[in-house]
């Protein structure tokens, strides 16, 4: 039977090779540390192309036995999630070979690791990888009952899908990736659902369409509600914050405050599994990557505030928390305020301002911060520069410009209209060759390639959303949301 987590328990979710380190004492000291924070669960990957890195060859188990013996050491349960298939395998899992391939690994490694681990998470933001929801429930059946087969006590998660609000430009949004999965045959071959409803810049309980906790809340349990499955918990197998890395990054105040928020939402729901906090230690190095900063602990071992929020939850059960929220939405201006500036053109700072426009053509530029711009009549220029910006036009023709992905956060375009344009000209649209590359408009078809754009609908919430690819990873890198339902044409844009 499955087991029935506490809702919002505390785990960490820490990749292998980081969990590995580079010794065993380093290994052992951070679980140590881990016990001492009180964490209940440790969410790792168990690397099939490492396991096992050709199709003849034999299993090698060495290093994940070394982890799972460690976190046992350490009464610490273990959520192993199946990651990297091998070069061997069909990765879209379109095949039956390939979907066999996975069943029988999975149960190879449940019989292997028997007694030592009871959960297992099949694949990882499988929805951002090229699987489809029918190839991936047929792989998802032959793992699950191969499991099952092999350790009937396991529980099975289904692979925790990435945050993504709707589909297109290659990815599948999370709700319609589980629905898909429910109409292809899912039901009955999983025992929770995995997720990973990271918010930020947001807060959990910012209400915006794309906040990944609000996705969870609104569209993935109602759609279990829907297939008759009420009774089984959503397991949030990576949640967490960058405090670094960019414009989408949030203070170290506000990490401590979102582990918090977090914790207080899921204990208020039975339906709320685990939480697995992204991750525990800084990797350090290029702060123009938010992936080095997601930590509970700086990257020389200096305590965030996180840290003391975290443990104060996990071994005391801190309570209900009354700090406010301060990763919400900005609001916008309201009507009569008055021009921020007389000439022509403004540049704010790095707090969070209200810039309004006047009656000639401005230009502004926000600068840092959260800001709320608002151009005015004339034909205006409007540059959010870093953090979650708010532009509106006006009246007029107006430019909404984008200079820089590495600081720009999630801004919002509140009144696109005919004969507006969306400048991306100073994104170099191929990050892979040198020079300045333009990007190629592809209209609302899935990125594919360097220097795709392009844009999808999301008719339920208004909103459409041009997204943009400048590593060739048929990922998006950069997403402007723009307020309404819009068919944009190449023309809407200076590429």
């Amino acid at each position: 039977m499955a087991t029935y987590a506490s809702p919002g328990q505390l785990g960490m979710a820490t990749p292998f090779g980081e969990l590995l380190g580079k010794s065993d004492a380093e290994m052992n000291a951070e679980f140590a540390d881990y016990a001492k924070l009180g964490v209940d669960w440790v969410r790792t990957d168990i690397h099939w192309g490492l396991v096992k890195p050709t199709s003849g060859g034999a299993y090698n188990w060495s290093l994940p036995d070394k982890v799972v013996d460690a976190a046992s050491k350490h009464g610490i349960k273990v959520v192993a999630a199946i990651t990297d298939i091998p070069g061997w395998v069909d990765k879209s899992l379109s095949s039956s070979s390939s979907q066999q391939a996975l069943a029988k690994f999975a149960s190879d490694a449940a019989q292997h690791f028997s007694g030592k681990i009871g959960h297992w998470e099949i694949l990882n933001e499988q929805n951002m990888t090229g699987i489809t929801p029918a190839n991936y429930t047929k792989a998802l059946q032959g793992a699950y009952s191969g499991i099952k087969a092999a350790d009937a006590s396991t529980t099975v998660i289904t692979g925790g899908t990435a945050a993504v609000p709707n589909t297109g430009n290659g990815l599948y949004g999370a709700t319609d990736y589980l629905k898909q999965m429910y109409a292809a045959g899912a039901k009955g071959y999983f025992d929770a659902v995995g997720y990973h409803p990271y918010s930020y810049p947001l807060m959990p309980n910012d209400p915006a369409a794309w906040n990944g906790w609000e996705i969870m809340e609104k569209g993935m349990r109602d759609t279990m509600i829907a297939n008759g499955d009420s009774g089984k918990q959503i397991w949030m197998t990576e949640f967490g914050a960058p405090t670094s890395g960019g414009g989408a990054a949030i203070s170290q105040t506000q990490q401590a405050t979102m582990i918090q928020q977090a914790t207080d939402l899921a204990h208020a729901t039975s339906w709320s599994g685990p939480i697995m906090w992204y991750s525990y230690k800084d990797r350090g190095g290029s702060t123009s990557n938010t992936e080095n900063w997601f930590g509970l602990v700086g990257p020389n071992g200096e305590h965030k505030a996180a840290y003391n929020t975290f443990m104060n939850i996990a071994t005391k059960d801190g309570g209900t928390s009354t700090a406010p929220s301060t990763g919400g939405s900005t609001p916008s201006p309201t009507t009569g305020e008055q021009p921020t500036f007389s000439g022509t053109s403004f540049t704010g700072d790095q707090a969070s301002n209200t810039i309004i426009g006047n009656s000639l053509n401005n230009t502004i530029n926000g600068a840092g911060g959260n800001d709320t711009i608002k151009g005015g009549a004339g034909n205006d220029v409007l540059n959010g520069g870093s953090g979650n910006d708010k532009l509106t036009g006006g009246t007029g023709t107006d430019t909404f410009h984008f200079t820089d992905i590495a600081s720009m956060g999630r801004d919002t375009i509140l009144d696109f209209q005919a004969g507006d344009k969306i400048n991306l000209s100073g994104i170099d649209a191929n990050s892979g060759v040198s020079g300045d590359q333009s990007f190629k408009f592809i209209g609302s078809s899935w990125l594919s390639k360097a220097g795709d754009l392009g844009f999808y609908q999301d008719k339920a919430a208004n909103l459409t959303y041009v997204e943009g690819d400048t590593n060739g990873d048929g990922n998006y890198d950069f997403a402007i949301t723009v307020q309404g339902v819009h068919a944009f044409a190449g023309s809407d844009f200076v590429l």
